[in-house]
């Protein structure tokens, strides 16, 4: 049951998925996914990594942070970019349309190292208390719906859909490693979280910021925000 609860984690990737695609309007629903997930991101780092890394009281964790910062900058340079200077109703232009498809598969390279460890955390709790992994399993259902409609764009190019079906198992397979070998030991771990924490503050500060920031005087963009917000009290009050 614990590593089924495992599997269901990250159902709720596919869940975001198939909600963006059967969306008529992706344009404004992209927009509104982008502040969404900006915000949740936010709260991702400053209320589950930053926390737990400091926890740990190791000062290390910081150079590591700064490393998968690095990395993710590294890997952003190998793949395909499409830089774009924002225009009023340039949504459907090609180079925009890249460009989301560009930032959408840095964010699943970043997420796939969290929500392994997230598989392993919820598979630990769930095969002591079923009840609390329940809990659990529906915040960090919250937390992948949004990353959902994130990550759809880049199911475009079909390369890609590999990468998309390992972060939707990317949860279980984190069980399965706590099911074969138990816990990976606190450093590894803390090494771990580090480098997701400095991935995503790349995908924060030098994508989905400035794209908030400069359609922020859309509706969709303002409805994202006010939806990751609520999403954000709702896991912490679980």
């Amino acid at each position: 049951m614990a590593l089924l609860l495992t599997f269901f984690s990250g159902l709720f990737f596919l869940i975001g998925i198939i909600v963006y695609r059967k969306n008529s309007n992706k344009v404004a629903f992209s927009r509104m996914s982008i502040a969404c997930a900006c915000v949740v991101i936010i709260g991702l780092i400053s209320f589950d990594l930053v926390p737990e890394i400091i926890e740990a009281s190791n000062s290390w964790s910081i150079l590591f942070i700064g490393i998968g910062l690095l990395a993710l900058i590294f890997i952003d340079k190998l793949l395909p970019h499409h830089e774009h200077e924002h225009h009023e109703n340039d949504e459907d232009k090609k180079e925009h349309i890249e460009h989301m498809e560009h930032v959408s598969l840095i964010t699943i390279i970043a997420l796939l190292l969290h929500n392994i460890i997230e598989g392993m955390a919820l598979y630990g709790v769930s095969i002591n208390n079923i009840k609390s992994g329940l809990i659990m399993l529906i915040g960090i259902g919250l937390h992948n719906l949004p990353f959902g409609f994130q990550i759809a764009p880049s199911i475009k190019n079909k390369k890609n859909i590999t990468l998309v079906i390992l972060l939707v198992l990317s949860g279980f397979i984190g069980g399965l490693i706590f099911s074969i070998f138990g816990s990976l030991g606190e450093t590894l771990e803390i090494i771990i979280l580090s480098l997701t924490c400095g991935m995503l503050l790349h995908i924060l500060l030098f994508e989905l910021l400035k794209e908030v920031y400069e359609e922020i005087h859309k509706k969709e963009t303002i409805y994202g925000i006010i939806i990751g917000i609520i999403m954000l009290i709702i896991i912490n009050c679980i």
